[in-house]
């Protein structure tokens, strides 16, 4: 019996709810873009980049070997740091759990 009560307590809670907030959700929905034209026009903007990356790259001159070492040393020093941060985390989470 109470629990009858309460699920239409809440049902009639949240019609309420839903009946205030419809008018704002119909503002959203008219004046704020969808999410996927964000989508596309990040995905147009990496197509724009990468159709002059490869010209960029050639006019530096660099050898395929010097390349490969920038992208290796940028990749070591954005990813060790990240590590060890993970490790920190993770032993200050073991530490706390120990009983």
């Amino acid at each position: 019996m109470i629990n009858a009560l309460l699920k239409g307590i809440m049902s009639l809670i949240i019609g309420l709810v839903s009946t205030l907030l419809k008018p704002i959700d119909l503002l959203i929905l008219q004046f704020l873009p969808d999410l996927s034209n964000g989508l596309t026009a990040v995905g147009n903007l990496l197509n724009f980049a990468s159709q002059y990356i490869g010209f960029a790259v050639s006019l530096t001159g660099l050898s395929n070997e010097t390349l490969s070492l920038i992208v290796l040393y940028f990749t070591f020093k954005l990813t060790v740091p990240l590590l060890i941060s993970t490790i920190k985390t993770a032993i200050k989470w073991y530490d706390k759990l120990k009983p």
